[in-house]
Parts: C-alpha cells; structure tokens; sequence
C-alpha cells in the first residue's frame, strides 16, 4: 500500500451513533439494557480508534442525539454534531455532509459504529481501492446491509440507508451512472446485529475495547 497516496486523501469521517438506550434491541435476549449499552460505547471506541490511527482520514465527526456520545468523541480527537430532532439516520447524515461540506473537505467516508474488528489497516485499505471512484461501498457480512460508504464529492449521491440498503445503494449508483467499487474487508463486514454475532466474536483473536467487555460477562446469557 502506498502511504503517501493515503495520507493525502484529506477524507472526513462521518460516525452516526444512534441512541445509546435504544441501540441494540435484538441482544436482548442475551444482555440487559445496560449491558447493551457498554457494548455500544465499546464498539464505538474502536470504531474512533481505528479510524484516529488511520492514515487517510484526516477529520472524524461523530453526529448523534445522545448526551452521552460528545465526551466519548472527544476523547478520541473527534468532532462532534447535534443531531437534534432530525429523524432518521439518512437525515442526520445529510445535516453532517452539509457542515462539512462547508469546510471545503473534498471526500467523505460514512463508518457503522457498531464494527468491532474495525482496523486502521482496513480504513486504509478501503480508501485506496477506491481511489479513481466516485463512490466506494463497503458491504456487511450478508451483503444486505451498507456498513461504509466513501463519497467523492460528499453531496454526489442519495443515502439509502436501513433495510436492505446495499441493493438500493447499488441500484441508485448504477441508475446515476457513477464510478463505484464495491470493497470487501473483514473489518468492515462484520457487525453486531444478533445473538450469534457476540459468540462468533468471542472466538475472534483481537484485543479491544468490545473483546475485553464481552470477556467480563463470561459465559452468562449464553455469551
């Protein structure tokens, strides 16, 4: 990988955090609510982590509703935006491209927060492959879901995210007649959407904020 050509990306970053209470309603069977909500400030910490040790994300902004979320940003030298009464996640992330647009960034990249095995080396890696694009999209492990979008400019294209929103992405991509890639990386195709993706986790062999969590509960709830 050449590290020049990603260091002079001057790509922005873009982390949409829903509310922390309400996120992760499916581990319900295995975990509380507030252990839910741990497992989400964890992922969110290496998602900012990985994306702080990148070399071609020059700016993070993480845009939420959640009081909780500013000091978590902080800490890892992102910006953070007031998501306010704005309704969806599509919505919020075209308040975040509209102030950052402002800014004069010529690129955006649009990151789940819920990516735990998420390394700077995989941010890299998605930023050069799709150098030369307009568009890159980063799939989740079903191929169903988008879990990063990389925008060239950040106003270029309509945001379809929710159910099912790899197909609709790739669908208004190719009806706009746009450069677009679709890249593969296992940081940024598994998410934690089920019970079964905690368990799959366990057995991972990485060192983190979400390992370390889901090795304090032990074998309870079946975790």
């Amino acid at each position: 990988m050449k590290r020049r050509s990603v260091r002079q990306s001057h790509i922005h970053a873009i982390v949409p955090v829903n509310l922390v209470k309400k996120s992760k309603t499916r581990l319900s069977p295995m975990l509380s609510p507030a252990e839910r909500e741990q497992l989400t400030v964890a992922m969110l910490t290496d998602v900012l982590h990985a994306l702080g040790e990148s070399a071609g994300i020059s700016d993070i902004t993480v845009v939420s509703a959640d009081r909780k979320i500013p000091a978590i940003a902080r800490r890892y030298g992102a910006q953070f935006l007031w998501e306010g009464n704005r309704r969806g996640l599509n919505r919020a992330l075209r308040l975040a491209i509209r102030t950052i647009e402002q800014s004069g960034d010529g690129a955006v990249m649009i990151v789940h927060a819920d990516l735990p095995l998420l390394t700077a080396h995989d941010i890299d890696t998605f930023i050069v492959r799709s150098q030369g694009f307009q568009l890159a999209i980063a799939p989740c492990k079903e191929d169903l879901g988008t879990n990063a979008l990389l925008l060239r400019p950040p106003d270029i294209f309509p945001l379809s995210f929710g159910r099912r929103s790899f197909k609709k992405h790739l669908s208004q991509a190719q009806k706009m007649k746009l450069r677009y890639k679709v890249v593969g990386l296992r940081g940024l195709r598994f998410d934690i959407d089920e019970p079964r993706d905690l368990r799959q986790l366990l057995h991972r062999r990485v060192r983190n904020e979400t390992q370390h969590f889901l090795s304090t509960l032990g074998s309870r709830n079946g975790v």
